[in-house]
């Protein structure tokens, strides 16, 4: 059996940090029991491996931290790399569930099951929900999700892995066939690993579409342009001001860490904004933003006569939800005749039937939503205050159906324009580590990225580092 011994900060729901003392006993074929201060923390099934941290990024989620629905205390940070028993060099993905772990359980999960691995409901994340994370000296990580680092990547572009194969896959989920201008709104930690994803993107496809930085700080605009923008500015108050009809970008990506920068990105969109912010505060009428990236759902209208923004289903149980009383009956035929079994929900009320026969696993998860409010939107999102679930699947689709209603927040640019809004989480580390390395083979830095280190000793100062309008990514650094 394997013991570990250490002490190390916690993140609390002050927004502040604590040292706790934690003693990890187990090994990967029996599993784990993770003790906090002397008292039993969280148990661990096989398949785990024990890392030593080496070195890991603070990004927007770890000082958003306090905002987010999990439990507090925790030792957080997931951009980690560490070291493993043979002295190799990984990094760790971060959803814990049971295709990671290499579990039995994983042929009964309907999400490890269908591919969806990183949406399995009884899954941890590594500094992020319940798992300790990589400021810690030691992670214990699924067998799966360890993946070497290739030799002669510098260490300032590994430690970047976790957040450049979220930026790829946020480009993967957009369709970029036919536009002209791609911009990214908020070129700070993300905002600028999604800029050399989308270079990456063109350089893949062949495509000719400009791709965009817009963001306050110059030192980050000159960065930008190092990883590939065509074009920067650094006044989105006043491309707002002198938007047109159609505005002046296809799409958006919105990664500002702010929930006043999906407005900005909707004014700016003539087809689609990508929202990455995940600030856990409500953003245009909409309290649930965060779980709707969280769950990779889709959002955009649906008007009668026009059923280009209903996503044909991909298996044929797939069902839909329909909520709302003025919701005419052509628009549910619509749904029908594009291949979904529908269930109508005409009064509100009736609504906590569904809920509860999904919770209970009698029906649903539903792949596809149609509702005519925002509030509709919330309650499919997260039906339960005490469940990180919702009522349409993730990687699922809401549509808001255009039935006259007030064009109160997100509802005046999807129902007046038809904007639609992408979201994504997480990405594959194994496609992402190709894309980084064509990138640095055309001496595109992302290293760049990073503007300063400190010890992992001094985490608390390593926050306010990183809330320095100077500073882009700061990593703290494990002794060796």
């Amino acid at each position: 059996m394997n013991v570990q011994d250490f002490v190390t900060f916690e993140y609390t729901k002050e927004a502040s940090f604590q040292q706790a003392s934690y003693r990890y006993e187990g090994d990967a074929k029996t599993g784990w029991r993770i003790l906090r201060e002397g008292q039993e923390h969280l148990s661990l099934p096989a398949g785990y491996e024990l890392l030593r941290s080496i070195r890991c990024g603070v990004c927007s989620t770890d000082l958003a931290r306090h905002h987010l629905p999990y439990p507090l205390p925790q030792i957080t940070g997931h951009e980690v790399i560490a070291e493993d028993e043979s002295g190799r060099t990984v990094a760790a993905e971060i959803n814990a569930s049971h295709h990671a772990t290499g579990s039995a359980l994983a042929e009964d999960c309907p999400f490890c099951r269908k591919g969806l691995p990183t949406h399995c409901p009884d899954r941890l994340t590594l500094g992020i929900d319940r798992l300790p994370g990589g400021f810690a000296p030691w992670i214990l990580v699924p067998k799966h999700n360890v993946v070497e680092i290739p030799q002669g990547v510098d260490a300032n572009i590994s430690v970047l892995i976790e957040p450049f194969a979220a930026a790829v896959h946020a480009t993967e989920r957009i369709d970029l066939e036919g536009a002209t201008r791609v911009a990214v709104l908020g070129a700070g930690r993300l905002g600028l690993l999604i800029l050399a994803a989308l270079r990456g993107k063109r350089e893949t496809i062949g495509g000719s579409f400009s791709i965009e930085a817009i963001d306050r700080q110059e030192e980050r605009l000159r960065v930008a342009t190092s990883l590939g923008a065509d074009r920067v500015w650094d006044d989105a108050e006043a491309l707002v001001a002198g938007a047109h009809d159609p505005p002046p970008f296809d799409i958006v990506f919105e990664s500002t860490g702010s929930p006043q920068g999906l407005e900005v990105a909707l004014s700016l969109a003539s087809r689609e904004v990508h929202l990455k912010s995940t600030t856990g505060l409500a953003s245009m009428g909409l309290s649930h933003a965060t779980e709707m990236v969280v769950d990779e759902v889709s959002l955009g209208p649906l008007v009668e006569g026009n059923d280009s923004f209903v996503p044909l289903p991909t298996e044929s149980q797939d069902a839909a939800l329909v909520v709302g009383s003025r919701i005419p009956t052509e628009m549910v035929q619509g749904i029908e005749d594009a291949g979904y079994r529908t269930v109508v929900v005409r009064q509100p009320e009736d609504l906590k039937t569904v809920s509860e026969e999904v919770r209970s696993g009698e029906a649903g998860p539903f792949s596809l939503g149609l509702v005519e409010s925002l509030e509709s939107v919330d309650r499919l999102l997260r039906p339960w205050p005490d469940r990180e679930q919702g009522l349409i699947q993730p990687t699922g689709s809401i549509r808001v159906a255009d039935v006259g209603q007030d064009r109160t927040g997100l509802l005046s640019p999807m129902l007046e324009r038809g904007v639609k809004i992408g979201t994504s989480r997480c990405g594959d580390f194994h496609r992402a580590l190709p894309i980084m390395q064509t990138l640095l083979e055309k001496g595109i830095d992302l290293g760049a990225i990073v503007t300063e280190t400190l010890p992992a000793t001094e985490l608390p100062r390593a926050f306010e580092r990183a809330c320095s309008p100077g500073n882009i990514k700061v990593v703290a650094v494990h002794p060796g």
